[in-house]
């Protein structure tokens, strides 16, 4: 991409397309079907529907015209430019997989479209009602406007329930009615009066009416009582069958743990286990633990509330592929359902290798593979055991990216920095609370999850230290509702050893005593909890909300017991130790919000705001380097390469640009606005802008009293000065299993340069490299 001669075929062909003639392909008499309009107009409508209206009859045209994109129209583009008659050849393969044939106007059967915009006028009440069209041809550019005139819409007079109060359902049927949505003079809507027997079948459903459907139910609807009124009524079908309308309660509940599709059903060897019928034996999964998830109980009314929970937190546990609730009527006792529980397990073991070329916005590259084995059924209690190794080797080549400091400062030059890294991770996930506590079992669809993870990793920088990471963590995660999930790790430790330094890097941590203490061996004993809002798996709403907090704390117990032990207060240069390591003290929390509001039918826009700080205290002078934010890159500021921003307008030396070692900090604030668009099929584009940085929270200083990392304290009145900004434009490639993500980036403000030369936006040149530069990002996944 550096060379713009390797752009230019690429240009050519967007011209080529671009220019191309949209009405090339048309036929003589023909037009090209360029775009139509729907128009509502109702002289004494009061509902003011029309819009609304106008919004509901716009899909009913077929077939739509060609996707276009402020007029122009890609995909027809390319079936034009790559045309042929052949059924064979490159141009016929290109002409038919990535275009599409011109849409006419002889295609559109007005008529029909009409008589469809006249029928949905109807089931809203219109029922007075006249849909015409006009066609208008310039210079082969057809277009079609429709026009639907209206009056005012009948509405409801009244509602009425014909009932047999001698019928149990019609008594359940009778305390709904203070839920009804059908309300007396709202204008009549057929949609609402099937949505309103949707309704009761579903609180009836939860009553036991385990036959009933919204089908048992049917509206009359009178029209002649005048004044453009409507009486409705609603009663049950005298065909109605005697089951659907009797209340069932559960018999026998008949749980087959080890079931598979065609498998003969044999209840004669079971075990009974607290009253339920467990089929075959306790070979595959516990029945003790699977009960867990089991809110069917016998001689309990019927509802699909229950039926539903039962069913989602089954489906829950890894060691089932699938989940079948089924019931049937018993043949003896009259008004008695017997459940049938079918289960088909997982594939119990898998084994998977992923092999990996990475390629960051740091300039490392270099290949990486990782080993997986799961077992979903570990401990005979649906228990997932996961291993994993991991193993990479990354090179940096070229420049460090975000641009270069000031005149007079040095900068990087070329050269290699080698890293190696290995790491191995076990972990289980138990499908229930495990606790000293007697806790009881949460009514939730979502499972509940005990968390255990042991792990190792080794980190070797070539030329500058290698680094070993030691953790095991124990926690939980549970939610109670879709909206919220807690996360608890109440234990976390870590151990952090550095090793093997060279000389470079030593004499680096000597004259960085920030540094020094951010490398320094230590343990991280302590405790990290979350709390993750989101609504954004609720269907059919025009915006979405997501939030995280994370509270991280290290330290704090230990120190409360060597301090009633009579240790002595920890200072700099003789901090508390365990097992003759320090051990780090600190307290951050971190915030992750963003909003998601959906502009029409596939647009969106989408805010997001970061803030996090951690403030390092006894026992530690600054806060592990494991634990520093820093910002840049593809999921943060995309117009500057990672790690690259910060502290402040903090510049760093010749050694820390090349190594990526010191561009951390306390305090994180980062905000984002993307407007993301459909181009056209699988191919999706956004713009964007992007603001952030790191900051200090204190100063430290050298041993001659200069400040470390001058700049980088933060300071509330240069906030805004000190952002760095930066906006682009990306492309998506979303399939429906993954999303290609690329994203060009170009500065705007840059922090590192002087007052009144932070504006890089005015010099901008296009190119890849230098202070002005733009940054191409590439990803899997969207941002956020």
């Amino acid at each position: 991409m550096r060379n713009k001669y390797f752009q230019l075929p690429f240009i050519l062909l967007l011209l080529a397309i671009w220019s191309c003639n949209s009405t090339k392909t048309i036929p003589e008499g023909d037009a090209l079907f360029a775009g139509y309009s729907v128009k509502v107009k109702g002289e004494k409508d009061s509902s003011k529907r029309q819009g609304d209206m106008e919004v509901e009859l716009s899909p009913v045209v077929r077939p739509q015209p060609n996707a276009s994109i402020l007029g122009w129209r890609p995909k027809l583009g390319i079936y034009n430019a790559f045309y042929t008659k052949k059924e064979k050849g490159l141009k016929h393969f290109i002409m038919t997989k990535f275009g599409e044939p011109p849409v006419l106007v002889s295609a559109v059967d007005t008529g029909n479209v009409s008589q469809i915009m006249s029928n949905r006028l109807h089931n809203r009440g219109y029922f007075n009602n006249q849909v015409g069209s006009t066609t208008t041809v310039k210079k082969k550019m057809g277009t079609i406007d429709w026009v639907a005139k209206v009056g005012e819409p009948y509405r409801i007079r009244k509602v009425a329930y014909t009932l047999n109060d001698s019928l149990p359902v019609h008594q359940d049927i009778k305390q709904t009615w203070s839920e009804s949505l059908l309300k007396p003079n709202d204008p009549y809507d057929l949609g609402t009066m099937t949505q309103e027997r949707v309704r009761i079948d579903a609180v009836l459903k939860n009553k036991g009416y385990y036959y009933f459907s919204p089908n048992t139910m049917i509206f009359s609807v009178d029209t002649t009582v005048g004044n453009r009124q409507a009486d409705i009524l609603l009663r049950v079908k005298r065909e109605a069958s005697a089951q659907a309308l009797r209340p069932y309660t559960l018999d026998d509940i008949y749980i087959l743990a080890n079931y598979s599709v065609g498998d003969s059903l044999s209840t004669s060897d079971t075990l009974n286990v607290r009253g339920y019928h467990y089929i075959p034996d306790e070979n595959y999964v516990k029945a003790r633990h699977l009960l867990r998830g089991v809110f069917l109980d016998k001689d309990s009314l019927y509802t699909r509330q229950e039926h539903l929970l039962t069913t989602k937190r089954l489906a829950g546990l890894p060691a089932y592929k699938f989940v079948n609730i089924d019931y049937k009527p018993d043949t003896v006792n009259i008004g008695k359902l017997d459940a049938f529980i079918y289960l088909t397990p997982a594939l119990k073991k898998s084994i998977r290798a992923e092999v990996q070329m990475v390629s960051k916005s740091n300039n490392f590259v270099g290949p990486g593979v990782t080993v997986s084995f799961q077992n979903r059924n570990a401990f005979h209690g649906s228990e997932l055991l996961s291993l994993n190794l991991t193993g990479s080797f990354e090179t940096r080549s070229g420049d460090t990216g975000a641009g270069t400091p000031p005149e007079g400062t040095e900068t990087v030059g070329t050269g290699n920095l080698t890293s190696f890294q290995l790491g191995a991770q076990a972990k289980l996930a138990i499908p229930r609370i495990v606790s000293p506590f007697n806790l009881r079992n949460l009514r939730t669809e979502f499972v509940p999850q005990t968390r255990m993870g042991l792990g190792f990793d080794f980190l070797q920088r070539v030329d500058f230290f290698s680094l070993n990471s030691y953790n095991a963590t124990y926690g939980y995660n549970w939610r109670p509702s879709q909206r919220f999930t807690f996360d608890a790790t109440p234990i976390n430790l870590q151990y952090v050893r550095l090793s093997n330094t060279s000389p470079a890097f030593q004499e680096l941590l000597e004259d960085n005593p920030y540094l020094r203490r951010s490398f320094e061996n230590q343990f991280i004993v302590g405790s990290i909890y979350q709390v993750t809002y989101s609504d954004q798996m609720l269907p059919d709403r025009a915006n979405h909300f997501f939030d995280n907090v994370t509270l991280d704390l290290s330290g704090n117990l230990v120190s409360l017991v060597q301090g009633l032990a009579g240790a002595s207060s920890p200072t700099d240069d003789a901090p508390r130790t365990l097992i003759s390591d320090p051990y780090a003290q600190y307290v951050m929390l971190d915030n992750d919000f963003r909003y998601y509001l959906n502009i029409g039918k596939e647009s969106q826009l989408v805010a997001r705001l970061v803030t996090g700080a951690g403030f390092s205290y006894g026992n530690s002078s600054t806060m592990p380097y494991v634990k520093q934010f820093s910002v840049g890159g593809p999921n943060s500021i995309r117009a500057f390469r990672a790690r690259s921003v910060g502290p402040g307008t903090y510049i760093p030396t010749e050694s820390e640009q090349f190594s990526y070692f010191d561009q951390v900090g306390d305090i994180r604030l980062l905000g984002n606005l993307e407007y993301r668009f459909p181009i056209f099929g699988f191919f999706k584009g956004a713009v964007f802008v992007d603001a952030g940085n790191i900051w200090l929270l204190r100063d430290t200083f050298n041993d001659d009293g200069t400040v470390v990392k001058p700049g980088g304290k933060f300071e509330a009145n240069n906030i805004i000065s000190e952002l760095a900004i930066g906006t682009g434009a990306g492309l998506r490639i979303d399939v429906e299993f993954f999303v290609i993500r690329l994203d060009l980036g170009i500065p705007v403000q840059a922090p590192y340069l002087p007052k009144g030369e932070r504006n890089v936006l005015k010099d901008f040149n296009g190119s890849f490299s230098g202070t002005n530069s733009m940054v191409l990002n590439i990803g899997i996944g969207y941002p956020f």
